[in-house]
């Protein structure tokens, strides 16, 4: 049974065993260590599927369960400069979870930024890190052996997807209507998916896998990068810039150059198809990720991914409806 967390325990790590948690942080002591850095003297930075600490020159990534780390290790070295990933200083296990260690570099998490930016500095941000997205898609040749065609919220077959669905349909009671609508939606994307061209995609483009310093300087934490259309990094750029932190629908001028540049990348034939396909693969994966932390703190339809998933599947098509209508 999960023990109770302390009360100094880091919000990222407020619904993780604490023993566990205690685990991997001496675990990133070790490695951080092997690069000359004290992990006490290290901030913990933004990002949930990983443990990261920055400090002292160099910044720790560490798996919080026993997977490695390679494959992600030797897709980042292989990137273009352009692409501004920080150095890779060495990658690894210990005890089974894998870690990379790379050189810190100078800037503010994007997600922890992007409150402080004026209007016109968030529509930069975005075209900025969509620039960053399209440089690793243009290299896609170079990289496609690096990475797989599913991963992240991207499901292996459509059985996997409608798998989800049915757990969603269950867990939100959702309508006939709803149903109908959620099975055609991940039906489209499995349909259209293999008819395009397939592309390096970061698999996570968030504010947090972004460092800020007055412009993007870098695009970080490759770990879901995914061989897929196009589609799959435009939606949740769309996401990040329409979307608040509570799951509801913003204006603003962030959120416009995203629909703009969703729709000048968009595939002429099956794009609609793919976006809105790929928008609700990312909210299938999340509301699992919720459930499985089962929090009774709020109703479940009250959760953002519940939120975002039934709004995809109006008849609009949620924070999409700009390029679905």
């Amino acid at each position: 049974m999960m023990q109770e967390p302390r009360a100094d325990v880091h919000p990222l790590d407020q619904h993780r065993d604490p023993l566990r948690v205690d685990l991997v942080r001496g675990l990133a002591a070790q490695v951080a260590a092997q690069y000359g850095g004290d992990l006490a003297r290290m901030r913990r930075a933004n990002g949930y599927s990983n443990a990261t600490w920055v400090g002292g020159g160099i910044a720790v990534r560490i798996t919080h369960t026993p997977i490695g780390m390679a494959r992600e290790a030797a897709l980042v070295r292989a990137l273009p400069r352009e692409v501004g990933h920080p150095e890779v200083l060495g990658e690894g296990t210990v005890e089974g979870h894998g870690w990379i260690v790379t050189a810190e570099m100078r800037g503010q998490n994007l997600h922890e930024a992007w409150p402080t930016l004026a209007p016109a500095e968030q529509r930069q941000a975005i075209r900025q890190l969509w620039d960053r997205a399209l440089i690793v898609h243009d290299a896609s040749p170079s990289l496609r052996t690096h990475v797989a065609p599913h991963g992240g919220f991207v499901p292996a077959t459509f059985g996997d997807a409608a798998a989800a669905a049915r757990r969603a349909e269950v867990a939100l009671a959702l309508s006939s209507v709803q149903k109908s609508r959620l099975h055609s939606v991940i039906e489209g994307y499995f349909r259209a998916a293999p008819l395009v061209g397939q592309s390096v995609n970061h698999g996570d483009l968030a504010l947090m896998n972004a460092l800020w310093d007055g412009e993007v300087v870098s695009l970080l934490d490759f770990e879901f990068a995914v061989l897929g259309p196009v589609e799959i990094d435009l939606c949740r750029l769309v996401c990040e810039a329409r979307v608040s932190e509570e799951g509801h629908h913003v204006d603003s001028q962030a959120g416009t150059a995203a629909v703009e540049i969703a729709a000048r990348h968009l595939d002429p034939i099956h794009g609609r198809a793919l976006i809105h396909g790929a928008a609700v693969l990312d909210q299938l994966r999340d509301l699992d990720i919720w459930l499985a932390l089962d929090s009774t703190e709020e109703r479940r339809e009250d959760w953002r991914p519940s939120r975002l998933l039934t709004d995809l599947l109006d008849s609009e098509g949620g924070y999409l409806a700009p390029l679905l209508t």
